[in-house]
């Protein structure tokens, strides 16, 4: 439902076909860690691509959000292929953190794969990260939370009003 009451139904567009679920499975062994499920789901049906609605906000906060420019997939292209962004970040996010889509201004919406907080949704401010070329260590400073699952960050994404 967007901010006007209306009901609106998310499509995707520039989407990369479903995701093999073997290939999805062996990415998974290599990474030491199953997805969470909705989110899994997710890329097996879509595979990434862009959202009809893409304005979201923070959870607790009225007044601030972002937009979502691109869900990541997993094919050959090097700008928005997953596993280029999982090597791109590197220790730059949270060990638990695994980035699914990027904002307009190259920030990440990252699921939680793993421990307390596991099947969150948060945002990545890279304005704000750790120095880890100095030794700092990426912690949850720079992240905010959007969503407590993939569902309800897909429900809540939204068309801006004119």
């Amino acid at each position: 439902m967007d901010r006007r009451g209306l009901t609106m139904t998310l499509e995707m567009t520039n989407t990369h076909g479903p995701l093999d679920e073997n290939c999805l499975r062996a990415l998974e062994q290599i990474w030491c860690f199953q997805l969470p499920k909705e989110y899994r789901s997710f890329l097996l049906k879509y595979n990434g691509g862009e959202p009809s609605l893409s304005f979201f906000k923070y959870k607790n906060k009225k007044d601030d959000g972002s937009v979502v420019d691109t869900f990541f997939g997993i094919y050959k292209d090097d700008n928005y292929n997953l596993l280029n962004k999982v090597i791109e970040i590197g220790d730059r996010h949270t060990s638990d953190s695994f980035p699914i889509a990027s904002d307009v201004f190259g920030n990440r919406i990252c699921i939680i794969v793993k421990g307390p907080n596991r099947g969150k949704i948060y945002f990545w401010d890279h304005e704000m990260e750790a120095d880890t070329d100095q030794g700092e260590i990426a912690d949850y400073s720079n992240m905010t939370l959007i969503s407590d699952s993939f569902n309800e960050f897909i429900d809540g994404l939204y068309e801006a009003e004119d």
